[in-house]
């Protein structure tokens, strides 16, 4: 499934075709994930993001993909997934629209995420003689549904 998730992602976000027009220029974190956000001082302090060492430049809805694959695996509650959502909007977050569906932004970032995430923990799991545990196969989960939706889309695309 992790394959047939990698096969359904457009070229550009595997690497095999120029990428499409996005938005760049955007301070990205490089590495965003709810770990990476921290309360100072504790525990009423302001959100003090952390860990910008793979800070640069680009489209920041990569930022949203760890957080938006989470979510879509089932590791991230919804409720989590949308205060969250909600906090980033409202301080303005580039990411994704002010309201409404933020699938349109997040569906390619957090698809890729989500193949990578899986692709990895097929990896360890392998080099470690082991099945993998609950999180890693929540994510090879997440690829199978990946590659049936993308299945499902290809056979609409051409009938």
């Amino acid at each position: 499934p992790v394959l047939a998730a990698w096969r359904g992602l457009p070229g550009w976000a595997r690497d095999e075709a120029p990428a499409t027009a996005h938005r760049a220029g955007f301070l990205c974190h490089g590495d965003l994930h709810l770990g990476q956000l921290v309360r100072h001082p504790v525990p009423d302090g302001p959100w003090l993001l952390i860990d910008v060492d793979d800070a640069g430049l680009g489209d920041p809805a990569w930022d949203l993909a760890r957080p938006a694959a989470w979510y879509a695996a089932g590791l991230l509650a919804p409720e989590v997934w949308l205060r969250f959502l909600d906090a980033y909007r409202a301080e303005d977050g580039p990411a994704v629209r002010p309201d409404g569906d933020p699938w349109p932004e997040l569906d390619v970032p957090a698809r890729a995420l989500t193949v990578q995430t899986a692709a990895l923990a097929v990896a360890k799991s392998l080099a470690q003689d082991r099945s993998p545990d609950e999180v890693e196969q929540l994510m090879i989960d997440a690829c199978a549904r990946i590659a049936c939706r993308s299945a499902e889309l290809g056979a609409a695309s051409t009938s």
